[in-house]
């Protein structure tokens, strides 16, 4: 399975967009909103777009562009038994690690809240209670270019 990386391109990011907005989702029927959190590692050659959504932040979650050779969801869970650190690390290395005990000054842990105190899109690596995985039906990308509602 592809385990290249590389870091992010501004006209990928710009691609994603549509993917990355601030929008309602519903868990255990509460409604609220959710942004995306981007990845900023590419795997392969980046034309898949799936998702990463820990169970202890949903309904919060990481996008990820992942290689064209993955056709559901299925393929990116194959690909994360095989390379979840590599996964995990690169978003702890973007977001940092809500288990990371943080200091002041003077060495004293400072206590950060229990609920949502990350900035929108910008969540940190949060997963000890595991994550499942997603596939968009409608993939931006295919040979580095944006596909249009036409394309089967």
């Amino acid at each position: 399975m592809i385990t290249d990386s590389r870091p992010i391109t501004k006209e990928e990011l710009k691609k994603l967009e549509p993917f990355t907005k601030k929008h309602k989702a519903s868990l255990w029927g509460q409604v609220s909103e959710t942004t995306p959190t981007v990845v900023h590692t590419v795997f392969g050659d980046g034309g898949s777009v799936v998702t990463l959504n820990p169970a202890n932040s949903r309904p919060d979650y990481y996008v990820i562009l992942a290689d064209s050779s993955f056709t559901c969801f299925q393929d990116f869970l194959r690909f994360m038994a095989e390379n979840e650190e590599l996964v995990l690390q690169a978003i702890e290395e973007d977001y940092g690690n809500v288990d990371d005990q943080q200091y002041d000054e003077d060495g004293n842990e400072i206590e950060t809240p229990d609920d949502d105190w990350w900035e929108d899109g910008e969540m940190p690596l949060n997963i000890g209670s595991g994550y499942t995985t997603g596939y968009f039906d409608k993939q931006p990308f295919k040979n580095n270019s944006v596909l249009s509602d036409s394309t089967p």
